[in-house]
């Protein structure tokens, strides 16, 4: 029964997986969109009105629109007086206040007054005149630090509030100027004109000191009469009644229209989600989803089977769907418009990174579709997102550098603003242009840059890795190519010339050449555990399996996959690479240690496992070119003669016995494609080998 079950579940459990997946991703985007009725006109200013004649359904208002709302807005605020509150100063408070002063004066007095005079007598005429000058002041309001945004206020005496010009208030300073002008003229006029003391006097006096502001700020008060006012603010500038015609067909859409139009669109959008359209738009919204992913669906299927069967693909493409419509879901619930801020191309940017160009395109223009019933006018939706989607593939082919996103990035901008630009025009009939729409193409862009973060996020949870990494990790610097380099630099060469090969090859029949050339640089690492058992690192005569039992050194050399697992997992070389060591030599065997032990025993039974590598045999197609490029190579250095003959027939013998092996069983490799890979080998062989002119020597 258990064996029953393992067999079932090996053979359905990947297509129920891919169906389970995408119909999971079908029902999170019909969650994302709104329960409503998708409004099914498309229209724009002075155009003609295309569809049937419109008659407003049921009663509902004629919102205004965002520039009306705006210049509403401004005119309130512009009108808006901040709000201050007075507060009344008592008499006794201030003359208290005058006399502890003078009294801390008491001394200035006897010095500055004339001797003929009673210091008290003039302290005490001191003192009512500052009271009578303060009171005054505090009676026209003293503030300390206007609102000067504007020159009115609102003034707010216990329960009365009147409107106030500032001019009409005293600063601190011009308090002090009024109340110190009033206090001298009061002791001329007592004292006389020619008495210079009674100026001294005055200025000596810390006045300053007994001024304090009585007209205060209410931040308080001035915010909630401000919210006040803008909620009363109306919303809509009249009213459409059931029955009323909106526009009929061929009419010229004008602004008035428009208004009415987007009007009846809100009055639908705000219905209740539990009303009876219910059912149906699920309905609608489902069968629309289901339709655009089956279509990605089968195009995996017949078009890229190597994506379709791999679930991490699979789950990277409806992930990244997900994430766009989800998305859009939630913004446009806040506002329409934020459409045009949300980065759409991080997704055809993000596949054609990890997959190819095609599965971007095919993706992104399924993704735009699919968001389009979301976006206020789907038209023009699709018209600008499609352009920008196709400029981002296109400008990473061949991608090689990060700062490449950023140049992608620019270009999506820049199409953006050109689509937009003739769109408007186009549909508008004149050079009007909504800038603030501009400014969210710019976020947009800025946003794309955070493919930067995610290229790095996707290769570890997806296991995939990009041209850009392929690239860095292929540099020769990459501290563990120089540390082969350094301890096995036959090896080294060997993989250079081996990734030479590859590479070509890759290129003629449209396999991943950057892919299989960083694999051809890292498929021997492992000898540098025990570089001098390979003779392409042995200097002289001397060979350490000289004395060796063949299976010894069969063993030593077959371990070299190993440890080039081991130590690649140590210098966190991604597990794509690693794979191109574990196949490289799939489960053939160590031949000649073989034939050497068949040759002095035979008359025994060959131990077989003890020659053959543990594979597993290339999965890839660029883990079957690597193979043969790697025995090609390897091979060819024995060659006593390079002649054409000698190497056609090498790379026939080599590449024929490793699919008489069947090491090709598991790779997605057509005969055709070795055809041409055993083509390309003896054409680079013949260079690399072909013989050179002899220099004659100097006649002495």
């Amino acid at each position: 029964m258990n064996e029953t079950f393992r067999r079932i579940w090996k053979e359905y459990y990947k297509p129920a997986y891919r169906v389970a997946a995408f119909v999971v991703a079908g029902i999170i985007m019909v969650l994302s969109f709104p329960n409503m009725k998708k409004f099914k006109y498309e229209y724009e200013i002075q155009r003609p009105w295309r569809y049937e004649n419109i008659i407003a359904p049921f009663d509902f208002p004629i919102y205004k629109t965002d520039s009306e709302l705006l210049a509403e807005r401004d005119s309130i605020m512009t009108n808006f007086r901040s709000y201050y509150r007075r507060d009344t100063m008592d008499v006794a408070t201030v003359a208290t206040n005058v006399d502890n002063m003078l009294r801390h004066y008491q001394s200035k007095f006897t010095t500055i007054c004339p001797q003929t005079m009673r210091a008290d007598s003039v302290r005490a005429f001191v003192g009512e005149k500052l009271t009578q000058a303060l009171l005054s002041a505090y009676t026209v309001g003293i503030v300390e630090s206007p609102d000067n945004s504007s020159t009115e206020l609102m003034l707010v005496t216990g329960n009365i509030q009147e409107p106030y010009e500032l001019s009409e208030l005293l600063t601190m300073r011009e308090a002090y100027t009024v109340v110190v002008e009033q206090l001298k003229f009061d002791l001329k006029e007592h004292y006389g004109e020619n008495r210079a003391w009674t100026q001294t006097l005055v200025e000596r006096m810390p006045i300053n000191d007994l001024i304090t502001a009585n007209v205060v700020y209410d931040e308080a008060r001035t915010n909630i009469e401000r919210e006040n006012r803008l909620a009363r603010m109306s919303l809509s500038s009249g009213r459409m009644v059931a029955g009323q015609r909106i526009i009929s067909t061929g009419d010229i859409v004008d602004s008035q229209t428009i208004k009415i139009l987007d009007s009846l669109k809100k009055a639908y959008d705000a219905q209740d989600s539990s009303n009876v359209h219910t059912i149906p738009v699920y309905l609608g919204e489902t069968l629309m989803i289901a339709c655009l992913l089956t279509s990605v669906f089968l195009f995996l299927y017949f078009f890229r089977r190597n994506d379709f069967n791999s679930l991490h693909c699979i789950n990277f493409i409806l992930l990244m769907m997900i994430l766009m419509v989800v998305g859009t879901g939630i913004a446009t619930s806040r506002n329409a418009n934020i459409c045009f801020a949300v980065p759409y191309v991080i997704l055809p940017i993000m596949l054609r990174i990890f997959l190819d160009s095609r599965v971007a395109m095919y993706v992104h223009m399924v993704t735009v579709l699919i968001v389009s019933f979301l976006a206020f006018n789907s038209q023009q939706f699709i018209v600008l997102h499609f352009p920008a989607g196709m400029v981002a593939i296109i400008s990473l082919v061949n991608m090689t550098r990060r700062s490449q996103i950023l140049r992608s990035s620019l270009l999506v901008f820049i199409t953006y603003s050109i689509t937009y630009t003739g769109y408007s025009f186009w549909h508008s009939g004149e050079f009007a242009i909504n800038w603030y729409i501009f400014v969210m193409f710019a976020s947009n862009c800025v946003l794309v840059l955070l493919s930067y973060p995610l290229i790095y996020i996707c290769e570890r949870l997806f296991g995939f890795i990009s041209d850009v990494t392929l690239v860095e990790l292929s540099d020769t610097n990459h501290p563990l190519l120089r540390e082969l380099s350094e301890k096995a630099p036959g090896t080294f060469q060997h993989s250079v010339q081996v990734g030479n090969l590859a590479q070509a090859v890759a290129y003629r029949i449209g396999a991943n050449a950057m892919l299989v050339r960083t694999g051809a640089m890292y498929h021997d690492v492992g000898k540098i555990a025990s570089p001098m058992y390979f003779t392409e690192n042995q200097a002289g005569n001397i060979n350490p399996h000289d004395g060796m039992d063949y299976e010894e050194s069969a063993q030593i050399v077959i371990k070299h996959v190993a440890n080039g697992v081991r130590i690649a997992k140590k210098h966190n070389i991604p597990q794509s690479i690693i794979e191109f060591i574990k196949t490289h030599h799939g489960d053939t065997m160590a031949r000649y240690f073989y034939v050497a032990w068949c040759n002095e025993h035979k008359d025994q039974e060959p131990p077989i496992a003890s020659f053959t590598y543990d594979g597993p045999t290339p999965q890839t197609k660029e883990e079957a070119i690597l193979m043969m490029a790697d025995a090609v190579e390897a091979s060819s250095k024995s060659l006593t003669t390079y002649t054409d003959d000698a190497i056609d027939s090498l790379v026939e013998k080599i590449v024929t016995l490793q699919v008489d092996q069947k090491q090709f069983r598991m790779a997605p490799i057509t005969f055709r494609d070795i055809e041409i890979a055993k083509q390309v080998f003896k054409d680079k062989l013949k260079n690399i080998y072909r013989a050179r002119i002899q220099y004659p020597e100097l006649m002495k």
